[in-house]
């Protein structure tokens, strides 16, 4: 049976995704689009679809006069200024939360925790996909919540989950127990309506994520 162009072009994105993911294709890897389409065998039409869709979301670059690439993994520096903006954006989303008792968005966030508990992937890489993208919704239902469109729409046109997630690779494993049991706390400091405490919470989450993800200490 042969796919329909849009099919084809989220498979080859899917496909592409998690070949970056898994540096199949390596950060700062020039993308050979000939070679590429003859590799996963697909025609150069879905390819190019395919890798406009990922540089969209800053997964591949594209450079004047010479084509696409992956994109750098995020360096020290750049990984700082990333958790500064997240820290700012969240925990002044929780506030909103709280303060404009919105408080329904628990019930999608622990939907998504328990998930993310029960993640049962056939393959590591798949694995990371999919607690990447639970771990994304979370925080995007927290920032939607908020109720502020235009720092929802720049935390999204960060992307900021599927440059982190890259990391995973390195590691070999996702944190399954301890980033889901840290959501645990901010649910429960959103339903008890404290400020402080959940502000602490997502602060920490964020900030222990990484050091787990890099091997850090604090």
């Amino acid at each position: 049976m042969i796919r329909e162009r849009g099919e084809t072009t989220e498979y080859v994105y899917n496909l592409l995704k998690e070949m970056i993911f898994d540096w199949s294709l390596s950060p700062g890897e020039k993308i050979n689009i000939s070679h590429l389409s003859q590799v996963i065998n697909v025609s150069a039409i879905p390819l190019r679809e395919a890798l406009s869709r990922l540089h969209s979301e800053k997964l591949v670059v594209l450079e004047p006069n010479k084509g696409y690439r992956v994109s750098d993994i995020l360096d020290d520096d750049n990984l700082a200024k990333l958790l500064e903006a997240r820290i700012l954006m969240e925990t002044h989303a929780v506030r909103n939360i709280i303060r404009s008792n919105n408080l329904n968005v628990t019930e999608e966030m622990s939907r998504l925790t328990e998930q993310m508990f029960s993640l049962n992937s056939e393959s590591v890489n798949k694995k990371i996909l999919d607690f990447t993208h639970l771990d994304q919704q979370f925080h995007f239902a927290i920032m939607k919540a908020g109720g502020n469109s235009f720092l929802y729409e720049a935390y999204k046109g960060m992307h900021c989950h599927l440059h982190i997630g890259r990391f995973y690779h390195v590691k070999g494993e996702v944190d399954q127990k301890e980033a889901p049991t840290e959501h645990l706390e901010i649910i429960e400091a959103i339903r008890t309506r404290d400020v402080f405490r959940a502000e602490n919470a997502i602060s920490n989450h964020i900030q222990d994520s990484i050091n787990r993800l890099l091997g850090r200490k604090k």
